[in-house]
This record gives C-alpha cells, sequence and structure tokens, in this order.
C-alpha cells in the first residue's frame, strides 16, 4: 500500500523497548515511511533539535521522562507535530491527558501495525494540505 506521499512522511519512534522499536521502524519502512528511532524521550529531544519529522510515536511509561510530558515538551517546540501515543498501560486518565496535550491517536499495546498504518495514512494527508497551505502562502507573501 506504498504511495508517494508515504515516502515523504518522516516519523520518529520514542520506546525503551528496543524490540518495539525494530518492528516498527520494520513494518512502516516497508510502507514506505522513513523510519528514525529513539530510545527515550532526551533521545526524542535531541533528534528533534537537530532534524526535522512529520510524526513522532512514543510509548507513555519510559525511563527519567515520559511519554506525556515528552508530547507537552514537543508541542512546545513544535505545535503543528504530529504525535502518537502508546502504552501497555493504556487507561483512561492516560488516554485523556495524552488527547488533551495534543496527541492525534493512542494505541494500545500489543499494537495493531494496520491501525498505525491507517493513521499515519491521515497523518501523510494532513502533512501535505498543510505543506500546501504553506507554500501557497509563503509565495503569496513574497510577492507583497
Amino acid at each position: 500500500m506504498k504511495t508517494t506521499t508515504n515516502s515523504k512522511l518522516s516519523i520518529l519512534v520514542v520506546d525503551d523497548d528496543e524490540n518495539i522499536r525494530m518492528v516498527l521502524q520494520q513494518s512502516l519502512g516497508k510502507e514506505g515511511y522513513h523510519v528514525s528511532t529513539a530510545n527515550s524521550a532526551e533521545e526524542a529531544l535531541n533528534t528533534l533539535q537537530r532534524s526535522f519529522f512529520h510524526v513522532v510515536i512514543t510509548d507513555i511509561m519510559m525511563g527519567e521522562m515520559n511519554g506525556v510530558e515528552l508530547l507537552l515538551q514537543i508541542k512546545e517546540m513544535n505545535s503543528l507535530m504530529q504525535i502518537y501515543v502508546m502504552t501497555s498501560h493504556g487507561t483512561l486518565p492516560h488516554v485523556i491527558q495524552c488527547m488533551q496535550g495534543g496527541a492525534y491517536d493512542f494505541f494500545e499495546k500489543p499494537l495493531k501495525i494496520e491501525d498505525i498504518i491507517i493513521s499515519l495514512g491521515e497523518a501523510a494527508r494532513r502533512a501535505t494540505r498543510w505543506s500546501s497551505l504553506y507554500s501557497r502562502h509563503s509565495l503569496s507573501a513574497k510577492g507583497k
């Protein structure tokens, strides 16, 4: 189900579980996405300062900084960043906290890759629309 849009979408997967990072990197890579990984929230923040990503998929329960704190810090850096959260400890308060913090979707472990791929299709469409809108407005601003 590869599309041109998929190949333009860059994703950062953040999880302290190496197996989850590997599975997502391989599965989403096969779908045509550009996937990088980070094993902690701190590593993710460092990576985000150096590189641009359309989407961050992060675990909630991690070491020093949890996924909710990471989500809030990313939103401060880039309010348009599309963030998805995943956890094996999916409680209603976590879901509410993440969605109020600006998460686009929430995935429970064990992950269903097909659900993530469907959600990423929506992310790719949003990213394409935002890019198009930005380009049109940038060009019209330069012409004034």
